[in-house]
């Protein structure tokens, strides 16, 4: 990768040039990362763990990604290395504390905006689950759900964890997590649904 001559404006690097230059030793440039993206790290753990423990968490996925910065090879996927070592901190940090993750969402939405609503036509949930933060309407979809397929749509399609992470994480077979994320999407779809025909009759009233 060609390097701009004179002194580097760390700023105004790309995540791929500012691990290059960090991995020159170069800890301000790691710190712009830490600015960077810490907000996310942030909320991903506090996903996870609650608000208590987020903080220290957040600051040893950051060590850990400064370790193993050299086996970063996913170029232009620096946020989603950054997230994988971030949530599998959190899943040792519970293990330790032997207790398995809980999914409260009081501490999921802390610092998400109301940013979702209802569409018709053929947009999927799956879509506004992966383009959207949470909101008021979706908390509530997701709390209609059972505890293990809250916990199954969560860790999926809230804090984009792999099938695999997800069986690691909770111990269930790898068909039992696709069928508790396939009921709980359908559920949520339904209620979401349900909801929205709700209001459009109130309006209409």
């Amino acid at each position: 990768m060609n390097r701009p001559g004179g002194p580097l404006d760390l700023g105004t690097l790309e995540d791929d040039q500012l691990v290059a230059v960090s991995l020159d030793g170069r800890l301000d440039a790691f710190n712009v990362l830490v600015l960077r993206h810490q907000t996310r790290v942030r909320s991903t753990c506090r996903g996870i763990v609650g608000m208590a423990d987020a903080d220290d968490l957040m600051q040893e996925s950051f060590i850990k990604a400064w370790d193993r910065l050299s086996t970063y090879k996913q170029r232009g996927k620096f946020p989603a290395w950054l997230g994988v070592i971030a949530r599998r901190t959190c899943f040792d940090h519970l293990r330790q504390r032997q207790r398995r993750p809980t999914t409260s969402l009081d501490r999921l939405t802390d610092d998400l905006g109301d940013q979702f609503t209802p569409e018709s036509g053929d947009r999927s949930l799956d879509e506004h689950l992966l383009n959207i933060e949470l909101s008021g309407v979706l908390r509530e979809a997701l709390e209609s759900l059972p505890e293990e397929q809250r916990r199954a749509v969560f860790y999926r399609d809230v804090a984009d964890m792999e099938y695999r992470e997800i069986v690691d994480a909770t111990g269930w077979s790898m068909g039992t997590v696709k069928s508790r994320i396939s009921r709980g999407r359908s559920a949520m779809r339904d209620f979401l649904n349900a909801r929205h025909a709700n209001d459009a009759r109130g309006e209409g009233a």
